[in-house]
């Protein structure tokens, strides 16, 4: 069986479609786009469980979601406001970062939450100089990974050496950060924020976190 046929066909007709800013609602519903990018894009379980599992476990911590701390203790982190997995501005700030640091994949998974049980979840896999435009080249398959504020994420590459949790459903939707210290100016030179949101995300950083994040 082919492993995404569900979201082709759960998300071919989806009641959250009205949400989308990235496609018209006249235009949901390209099945072809939708299957040709998931051919494309999906990280299969077997390459899951063998390569990326492992170097997921060795960043965040198993089990784990805001408000309790999601990395090991050997990485820096930095918090940013959240809401979705990616709008353009904040996928082409990490894409800056993951080239400059010599990456070359990244890849999606889905975090399961309550809600979700039974709902077909995403594992995609992508290369690092991919455009923006084909990021969204998906149709509603990229609508629903890229824009659904509910669902949340981790992404990884393969050096182990950074993540990103898209913390969508937490009170206040954060997207966490983390880093081995080495990455840090990196990290930090593209994602500059102003006095205004360091005060914001001081604000909606959960106890654990204070701390930790200046």
């Amino acid at each position: 069986m082919i492993e995404y046929i569900r979201h082709i066909e759960e998300y071919f007709v989806y009641g959250q479609s009205s949400f989308s800013n990235l496609l018209p609602s006249e235009e949901w519903g390209n099945k072809k786009l939708a299957e040709k990018y998931l051919q494309k894009y999906w990280l299969t379980k077997q390459e899951y469980l063998s390569i990326w599992k492992p170097l997921q476990d060795s960043i965040f911590i198993q089990g784990k979601s805001l408000p309790d701390l999601i990395y090991h203790p050997k990485f820096a982190i930095i918090a940013l406001m959240g809401g979705c997995l990616f709008l353009e501005e904040d996928f082409l700030q990490l894409q800056k970062t993951l080239q400059e640091v010599g990456e070359e994949y990244f890849v999606i998974i889905q975090h399961s939450q309550a809600f979700t049980e039974g709902e077909p979840m995403f594992r995609m896999k992508f290369p690092v100089n991919i455009t923006w435009e084909e990021l969204l080249s998906g149709n509603y398959i990229s609508a629903v990974l890229l824009e659904m504020s509910y669902n949340e994420y981790f992404v990884f590459g393969s050096k182990g050496n950074w993540g990103k949790y898209s913390a969508n459903d937490y009170e206040n939707p954060l997207d966490i950060i983390g880093f081995e210290p080495k990455l840090e100016r990196f990290f930090k030179e593209h994602f500059n924020q102003s006095k205004k949101e360091q005060e914001k995300i001081q604000e909606w950083l959960p106890k654990e976190y204070k701390g930790l994040i200046k």
